[in-house]
């Protein structure tokens, strides 16, 4: 019998909860391949597992941010790191959107902490004259909650491709959707 590590219960609890954040933990070990037993005695309650789940998501959306602030790369670069690193991540996007954390206002903390990380890296991109000044720093930064969200759903509808989701999300943040501009 193969061993599924917590690692995978856990990925297989965002990607159930994502999509549905009333499902069962039978629902989330039937998408794990074990038993229900199995993740009751590793996680506990369903209020557990997704307290463990949230704080799990909270330091893979860490991990990509640091990635990005570490290379020696543009602001801009670096926007475009996190960008496609959060892309990846769309279901922890949609599984911390969606869930109900008892915990929530912790992990919100942390969140906004890299919400601030994120808008340091427009302010930066802005005054280099890599994104228009005239936006405010924290409605770009808020734009990649909802270009995750937005790579999630399309992916789940089949809207857009797996191997087209990082250039459409790119491309619709730095040129947003019209042909032209109206104003």
């Amino acid at each position: 019998m193969l061993m599924v590590s917590d690692k995978q219960i856990i990925e297989a609890a965002i990607l159930v909860f994502a999509h549905k954040p009333d499902a069962t933990m039978t629902e989330v070990a039937k998408e794990a391949g074990v038993t229900r037993i199995t993740v009751n005695r590793k996680f506990g309650s369903k209020t557990d597992l997704l307290q463990i789940t949230a704080g799990y998501c909270v330091a893979k959306f860490e991990e990509v941010l640091e990635s990005a602030c570490s290379s020696d790369k543009t602001a801009i670069e670096k926007i475009y790191i996190i960008l496609t690193g959060f892309s990846k991540l769309r279901n922890h996007y949609f599984f911390w959107m969606r869930s109900r954390v008892d915990d929530k206002r912790k992990n919100q903390e942390i969140f906004m902490r890299q919400l601030d990380v994120v808008e340091q890296l427009v302010i930066a991109a802005q005054n280099a004259g890599d994104i228009r000044a005239d936006l405010p720093s924290g409605w770009v930064a808020s734009l990649f909650d909802y270009m995750a969200i937005a790579a999630s759903t399309s992916l789940h509808r089949g809207v857009v491709a797996e191997r087209d989701v990082y250039k459409v999300a790119w491309d619709t943040l730095v040129n947003g959707i019209a042909p032209k501009k109206f104003f």
